[in-house]
């Protein structure tokens, strides 16, 4: 095996359980993978405003593959490379519906989260611990009229959080039908971005760039919106605390995010 790029998820895969901190055992991993020639790319459904913790951990990636592949920035070159938004008709269309329900949602641009006034107060619900709630939640810039704010802009993402069961159904079926690609990370939430832009397309598009093939690529993940890039991925992991969905994309299955599944399969096979 000869891999050139590692692909990381980070909620549930790379972060240990408090989606806040990488083990020592995983930085030294990722460190030495690449200072022998591997380039490292973290590939999230996170907006860039929340990206900067854990760089700090991991200063030395490459490519950040951010709002599940809308967007993709070039750490060595300090640029973004690639964008694929929602439109903008759709997005307000989509606001007008989800306001209807009790969810807190927001709409990412720039790399930056936003959301309507009021919705906020269903955020408490979510399922994190909380740290990474609040610091989730600090990042979030609300608005008196968000459409008003989106003016014409596109989005990269809008993302549900606390979808009640009796609701998800109906809301997945209405973004779908938008000619979205649609995904979800954990219990009611709903992701949704560009039909253009998802891991996979993003990460094909970054290794395409490079010369890198599939069969040089190794990949992890744990959730729905992982899949086409464990699809995609030759050397694809599903972690050990990852969905049904996720498994079965996956060719390969490595340990916890909390027993560092992640190192254990790069000192395996890159080290």
């Amino acid at each position: 095996m000869s891999i050139k790029m590692i692909a990381t998820d980070l909620d549930g895969t790379l972060m240990s359980p408090d989606h806040l901190t990488i083990t020592e055992r995983t930085k030294a991993a990722l460190k030495q993978a690449h200072d022998l020639g591997i380039r490292i790319a973290l590939c999230t459904g996170r907006p860039m405003c929340i990206i900067g913790d854990v760089v700090e951990q991991v200063p030395f990636v490459d490519y950040i593959i951010h709002s599940n592949g809308a967007s993709v920035y070039d750490r060595n070159n300090n640029k973004p490379v690639y964008e694929s938004l929602i439109p903008n008709d759709v997005a307000c269309e989509l606001i007008d519906f989800v306001l209807q329900y009790e969810v807190s949602f927001d709409v990412t641009v720039n790399g930056e989260s936003h959301l309507q006034k009021g919705t906020e107060v269903y955020f408490d619900s979510m399922i994190f611990p909380t740290e990474f709630i609040q610091s989730v939640s600090e990042s979030m810039i609300a608005h008196d009229d968000l459409k008003a704010f989106l003016g014409g802009r596109g989005i990269e993402k809008i993302t549900l959080y606390t979808v009640k069961d009796e609701d998800f159904d109906e809301l997945w079926s209405k973004i779908e039908s938008k000619n979205l690609f649609v995904a979800t990370s954990f219990k009611g939430n709903i992701e949704a971005t560009s039909i253009n832009a998802d891991k996979g397309k993003a990460l094909k598009g970054v290794c395409d760039s490079l010369g890198i093939e599939a069969r040089e690529i190794m990949a992890f993940g744990d959730a729905g919106n992982d899949c086409p890039m464990l699809e995609y991925a030759l050397y694809s992991f599903a972690m050990g605390n990852a969905t049904d969905e996720c498994k079965s994309s996956a060719r390969f299955e490595t340990d916890t995010n909390g027993n560092d599944g992640v190192a254990v399969q790069i000192e395996r096979y890159c080290l």
